[in-house]
This record gives C-alpha cells, sequence and structure tokens, in this order.
C-alpha cells in the first residue's frame, strides 16, 4: 500500500507542476513566436494531461485490487493481483482484470497512452529544436518561426490522431483495453528509449563542438540552453529509462517477473515524478530555487554559492587569442542619427537587439570581446575561420531579427530593400571589417585594461584592422587579401556559403604609410547587397617606393575612399 500512495502523491505532484508550468509559459511567453516556446507549451501541456490520466488510473486500481482479488488462474505465477502486482503489471494489470474493466476506465488509460505517444513525438521536436539553437543560435524571424510551428502541429497531431484512431478501433473490437493495445504502449516505450539516445547523443556532440559555453557581455559563462537540454537529457536518463526498460523487459521475459518486480515500485515512483523534475529543470533555475529558499539558507553558504557561480572554468583556448589573433571591428550605419530620433527609445531597442546578437554568437565561435566603444565592437578571434563565419552568421541573423517595426523606414539606413523578391536589408545595418595578424606588421603588444581588466592588443595589425572595420558600408563585411585568399582556398571549410568579390586594388593608410588590397565577403544568399554598395569614387595616387609594412601580398600605392550611403533598388 505504501508505494501505491507514493505513487499517486508523485502522479499528483506531476500533474500540478506541469499544470502550473503552462499556466506561466502562457502567461508570460508568446508562445507563437517561437518553435521552441511552443514546443515547450505543448509538451508540458501533453504532460498534463498524461499525469491526470494515470493518476485517475492508478486510483481506481488501488481502490478496486484493495477491495477484492483477481482468481489465481488469471496471473502468471498462480498469484493474485494484490500489492506488489499493481507495480508489476501497471497498465497491464488492467488485462488481468476481465469482466471488471470499465468503459472509462479503458477510455482513460487510451488517453494516457496517448499522451505518452505524443510526449515522445514532442520531446523528439523539441530536443531536436534546442540543439539547433545551442549549436547554432539560430532566428528565422517571426515569419519562418510561426511556418516552422505549423509544420510541427501538422505532423505532431496527424501522427497522434492516427495513434489515438487505431486505440479506439482495438477499444472497439475487443470491447476493452487488449493486450495488442498495451503492445504498442511497449512500442511507443522503446520511442522513448530512442528519443533518450538521440538526447546524449546531441549532448555529447554539442560538448565536443564547444556549445556548452555562451558569451554574455564579453565573459564566458555556461551556455542556459545548453544547461536546461543536458537536465532535460539526465531527467529522462534516471527516472524514465529503467521504467520503460522495466516494462519492455517484464512483457518479453513473463518468466522473470517476480524476479523484477522487486524493483517494480520504487521504479513506478521515480517515473511519475518525471513531470515533476521536468518541470523543475525547464521552468526553475538554481538562482530561482535560491531565492525562494534564501529565508533558510545560511549566510556562509549563499556568498560561498555566489561566488562558485561567478567563477566559470573555461577551457584555456577560449580565453583572449594569444598568438596571432584575427581581429574584427563592427560598427552601425547611422547610429547618431538614429540616437536622435525619439530621444533614443527606438534605437535603445534596436541597440540591445544587435548587442545580443553580436554576443550570443561569440561562443560558439571562440570569440573574444575586447571592447566596445559606442556602438562599436572590437572583437578578436583565434581563425580567420572563426572569424568570417561569425561575421557571416551576425548578417544573417541581423537580417532575420525581429526589429522594432518603428525602426524600418526610421532613417535611410534602416529603410528594407529588396532586390527581386528576396528582401536584402532590414533593420540595422553593420559595417564589419576582418584582418588577421602577420609578423611582417611589427610586433602586437597585448596588456590588460587597467579598468575592465580584458586583454587588449596594440599593434600595426590592430589600427589596420580598425580601418577596415570603418571603410565598408552597412551590411557590408571587409576584409584584406590575405583573408580573402584563404578563405578561396578554404571555403568547403565554412558552414555557411558565402561569396567574395574585391572592393579596390590599393587602399592607403598614411599614418603607417601601407596600401592593402581590399575585398567584400557576402553571404550567398545575401550577394546581391553588392549592387548596393556603392563603387569607389575617390584615387589619389600616392608616390612611394616602399611600404615598411610588407607582406606576401603585392601593394598597390593608392588612396581610396568608399562611400557609405546605400543605393535603394
Amino acid at each position: 500500500m505504501i508505494w501505491a500512495l507514493l505513487s499517486i502523491a508523485a502522479l499528483t505532484l506531476s500533474a500540478v507542476s506541469a499544470a502550473l508550468l503552462v499556466f506561466k509559459f502562457y502567461r508570460d511567453w508568446d508562445v507563437r513566436a517561437s518553435s521552441v516556446q511552443w514546443l515547450f507549451g505543448i509538451f508540458f501541456t501533453y504532460q498534463t494531461i498524461g499525469a491526470v490520466s494515470r493518476l485517475i488510473y492508478l486510483v481506481w486500481l488501488t481502490v478496486i485490487i484493495e477491495e477484492t482479488s483477481v482468481p489465481t488462474r488469471d496471473l502468471n505465477n498462480g498469484q493474485a493481483i494484490v500489492g506488489p502486482e499493481l507495480y508489476r503489471l501497471g497498465v497491464g494489470a488492467v488485462l488481468k482484470l476481465g469482466p471488471r474493466q470499465k468503459n472509462w476506465v479503458t477510455a482513460t488509460i487510451i488517453v494516457g497512452d496517448t499522451t505518452q505517444f505524443g510526449l515522445a513525438i514532442w520531446c523528439l521536436l523539441l530536443m531536436y529544436e534546442l540543439s539547433k539553437l545551442v549549436a547554432r543560435s539560430m532566428d528565422r524571424g517571426d515569419q519562418h518561426e510561426r511556418a516552422k510551428i505549423r509544420l510541427y502541429a501538422y505532423i505532431g497531431h496527424i501522427c497522434i490522431v492516427i495513434f489515438l484512431v487505431g486505440e479506439i478501433v482495438l477499444a472497439l473490437i475487443f470491447k476493452c483495453y487488449s493486450k495488442y493495445a498495451y503492445i504498442i504502449l511497449l512500442g511507443v516505450f522503446m520511442l522513448n528509449i530512442a528519443v533518450l539516445i538521440y538526447m546524449i547523443t546531441m549532448v555529447v556532440l554539442l560538448k565536443v563542438k564547444g556549445r556548452k559555453y555562451e558569451s554574455v557581455h564579453g565573459r564566458f559563462v555556461a551556455s542556459p540552453l545548453y544547461r536546461r537540454l543536458k537536465w532535460i537529457m539526465l531527467v529522462y536518463a534516471l527516472f524514465a529509462f529503467h521504467f520503460h526498460s522495466m516494462s519492455i523487459a517484464m512483457y518479453a521475459a513473463p518468466r522473470r517477473t517476480k524476479q523484477l518486480s522487486s524493483y517494480s515500485g520504487l521504479s513506478f515512483v521515480l517515473f511519475y515524478l518525471r513531470g515533476f523534475l521536468l518541470s523543475i529543470a525547464a521552468g526553475c533555475s538554481q538562482p530561482c530555487i535560491m531565492r525562494c529558499l534564501r529565508p533558510c539558507i545560511p549566510d556562509n553558504v549563499m556568498v560561498d554559492y555566489t561566488q562558485r557561480r561567478e567563477q566559470v572554468t573555461i577551457p584555456c583556448d577560449w580565453e583572449a587569442p594569444f598568438i596571432k589573433p584575427v581581429f574584427v571591428f563592427t560598427d552601425i550605419e547611422s547610429s547618431s542619427a538614429l540616437w536622435g530620433i525619439d530621444d533614443g527609445r527606438i534605437m535603445q531597442q534596436a541597440t540591445q537587439i544587435h548587442d545580443d546578437i553580436l554576443r550570443n554568437l561569440l561562443a560558439p565561435y571562440r570569440g573574444y570581446e575586447i571592447t566596445t566603444a559606442g556602438d562599436s565592437f572590437q572583437l578578436a578571434f583565434h581563425t580567420i575561420q572563426e572569424a568570417a563565419e561569425y561575421c557571416l552568421a551576425v548578417q544573417l541573423q541581423l537580417h532575420n531579427a525581429k526589429w522594432p517595426k518603428r525602426l524600418h523606414g526610421l532613417v535611410p539606413a534602416t529603410c528594407k530593400v529588396r532586390c527581386g523578391s528576396r528582401t536584402i536589408f532590414r533593420g540595422l545595418r553593420v559595417r564589419m571589417g576582418i584582418h588577421d595578424t602577420c609578423n611582417s606588421e611589427g610586433s602586437l603588444i597585448r596588456d590588460v585594461h587597467a579598468v575592465t581588466r580584458k586583454v587588449i592588443y596594440t599593434g600595426a595589425s590592430e589600427v589596420i584592422a580598425n580601418e577596415i572595420g570603418d571603410l565598408g558600408a552597412g551590411g557590408q563585411i571587409v576584409v584584406t587579401k590575405r583573408i580573402a585568399e584563404w578563405l578561396a582556398e578554404n571555403s568547403s571549410q565554412l558552414t555557411i556559403d558565402f561569396v567574395v568579390e574585391p572592393v579596390c586594388n590599393g587602399y592607403s593608410i598614411p599614418r603607417l604609410n601601407v596600401v592593402l588590397d581590399v575585398f567584400q565577403v557576402l553571404p550567398k544568399r545575401m550577394a546581391t547587397r553588392s549592387e548596393s554598395f556603392n563603387p569607389p569614387q575617390h584615387v589619389i595616387q600616392i608616390e612611394q617606393d616602399a611600404s615598411p609594412i610588407q607582406s606576401d601580398i603585392q601593394m598597390h600605392y593608392t588612396l581610396i575612399q568608399t562611400p557609405r550611403q546605400i543605393t535603394h533598388l
């Protein structure tokens, strides 16, 4: 009887916690703004329905077994259904009750089985979306997110309706819950095990690829999305896997049922706690729990916890690049004009979106935030590949971001621009420049800023990167020749398709007495942006015998100024 009460208590706790979490989601979130949010909402809605249906069945089964017993001939090993038999058979116990099955009980079991199947479907889709979000920090934009939600809703509900119809047909044919329906349920358990294997694979791959960290205000911290994905995986592994595997084993090897039944009580309680623990993993965080328990926690424990949270151990190669860093400088086009409109309120919202995108993408590409100057970011990367992929990913996410509606058309640099049927400019336009470090450009001094404690760099390479970052137009990625040549030779190594085009055959930096060839890099899907960038206008021939900063590349001695106005199509 004690295991029955514990199971009922666990199911009640799971049902209540899942229902409260669903209420929180629909109250605080726009669940249709993101496929992940929608999947979380539908997943816990099914979790609530499933927990309630199983709770009703379990209470009924406990009451009927306590009141009566089943003839021994109806059971394995000649035993009556009392106490342990409830947990040994679970839903399968109803198969031994014969005429005592009730139609409403059969309906309750079918609802529970259907929600179990639905949970497997929604969990698989949710894990897929979460893993993609952790790996790519992708933002499809509002329109594409809603299209993805509709796709998931159609696929998921069609599968669930087919499953439900099959269960109902079997119930009508056999006039009760049959063993064939139970076999289908065991198939659902196998599907859940497959989903768990998929979760484990995704978590391991994300960890190996270094996606377990993200950058927050220039500091690497453990990724909240990765942590949430990992906790959901752990809940399934520790509280569901044993139940699913034991249920399959007991049906496949009935002679071992007696031996396995000694663990079934604990297995049922842990499995029924799954909904509660998933609600905690998805809807709560450590700081949230610590705030709730603050009156009960000693001050020294709270201080120690706070210090440990602030001290995140990061792999050494995720710190500031030490040898030959690749610099990226960014700036927002027409930012001064935008800040002067409506007391800067619109620009404040847009800048927050801009900053979040640039910072959230740092961790996947091992970027380091050196400093910010107004709207400009100064970044350093370990390799050309990571710097280039970062810039391409930023341009794509800026294009797909959910900008304030009032931002569009506020100034010419925020107008939507189309080329044919495709939008090529939308929202803030950010110019970006990439330049790598070369020994021929002199020494690069590495120091620590006295106030920010961030690593800073001083040298010709950093100055060149700053100049290149200020050269382009909004939405343009400008690179020096070494970067362009590397990209042309190693294009297959990048995960984002791109095009490289020459901008000018000579750009002079008088204070360094150096001339560079300049190119632009664009995501392939935005290649038509190049038609909107005005060609060079003011070209001045510089008479110079040689440059003190040489490289492997042939230098040309001309000065070019690239206008920053955008030509609207």
